[in-house]
């Protein structure tokens, strides 16, 4: 690893240089980072518990969580809300799908106008 892991982030085994117990390829949430040695220990993807053994950085990798990360890892009722959406960042719904949602609503006008009578002119 070529920075300073965090504590909360993934990592993933790439190598196993010091019989630390761990496997290559085994996915591990970073508890603690021990700047002394350079060792990290966490929570191993499937369990509940902190492993008994430190890994050293050079030893792992961290996991990027893009669109293919998630694709591969969420559930499809997830992804169809998630591909409606203009990036993840935010959660932002994009244009023609607002608009949609927008227009079907049937009185969306007269709530329109409630708000705005109700807002300070000065806010707006």
């Amino acid at each position: 690893m070529d920075r300073d892991p965090i504590p909360g982030e993934c990592v993933r085994i790439t190598q196993n240089t010091g019989d630390h117990g761990a496997r290559v390829g085994d996915q591990f949430l970073v508890t603690q980072v021990d700047e002394s040695d350079h060792t990290v220990r966490g929570i191993p993807r499937g369990f509940h518990a902190v492993a008994d053994f430190w890994i050293p950085w050079s030893d792992i990798e961290p996991i990027a969580f893009g669109w293919e990360y998630a694709r591969g890892h969420l559930p499809s009722e997830v992804l169809a809300l998630l591909s409606a959406c203009d990036g993840v960042d935010h959660l932002a719904l994009n244009r023609s799908i607002k608009n949609e949602v927008f227009h079907s609503l049937p009185d969306w006008r007269e709530r329109v106008m409630d708000v705005l009578e109700e807002l300070d002119p000065e806010t707006l």
